[in-house]
Formats: structure tokens, sequence, C-alpha cells
């Protein structure tokens, strides 16, 4: 007898979850329909939804440098002002072993820094000989 009381309390719950569900859903349906509703500022429902398509799940990549030579913004001043410094000198390797160390790029990334470094418009006064 206790366990069909049980199955019996078990599909009362399931009956009173469903319909509480069921009924929270209408009401924010209708609330989101109507014209006065609170999220009115944030632009009409088609375009929250549309928005809400753009972006699926978590995960957001990080954005990429358009040009090649916004790369060397990811170095510490002092070391962009020494690499530079150094490129001014025609110390071009020393300048990618630099780059290497301290921003912890490859080969072939630190190369393309110290180039955009060596292409900029005012590379700055060379502070060594």
């Amino acid at each position: 007898m206790s366990l069909l009381f049980m199955l019996l309390a078990l599909v009362g719950c399931l009956l009173v979850l469903g319909g509480g569900s069921y009924a929270l859903r209408r009401v924010i349906a209708y609330l989101g329909s109507r014209p006065d509703a609170v999220g009115e500022d944030s632009g009409s429902p088609a375009a929250v939804a549309a928005a809400d398509r753009e972006q699926v799940g978590g995960y957001v990549p990080a954005p990429r440098a358009e040009i090649e030579g916004a790369e060397h913004g990811e170095l510490a001043p002092s070391v962009r002002t020494r690499a530079a410094n150094l490129v001014a000198l025609g110390r071009t390797e020393e300048a990618v072993r630099l780059v290497r160390e301290r921003a912890g790029a490859d080969e072939e990334r630190a190369r393309r820094i110290v180039g955009a470094l060596g292409r900029s418009a005012d590379p700055g006064p060379a502070l060594e000989s």
C-alpha cells in the first residue's frame, strides 16, 4: 500500500511541476508580447531574438589582429622600445631574440613583430651605439 501511495505522490508532484512550468511559460510569453513590457527599451523582440542567435554557446573567440603590424601592441613598452632601437641600429637578429624571450613568441611571430617595428613610421631615436 505504501508503494502505491509513493507512486501517486510522485505522479502528483510531476503534474504540479509540469503545470507550474506551463503556466510560467505562458505568463512570460504574455508579458513579453505586451507593448508596455519592461524590456521594451532594449529593442523589439525580433531584434533581441536576432542578437541571441548571433552567438551560440559560451565560447567567444578573442579578436585577432586585423593587420600584421598590430601584433607589436602586445609587447611591453620597454621591450618594444628596445627592439625598435635594435632594429634602427641594424641588429635585427638581436631584436628577434629579445622579442622571442620577452614575449614568449615563436621565431616566425617574433620576426613579424620585429618587421612591423622596422616598418613603423616613427621608430624613434636609437639610444645605443
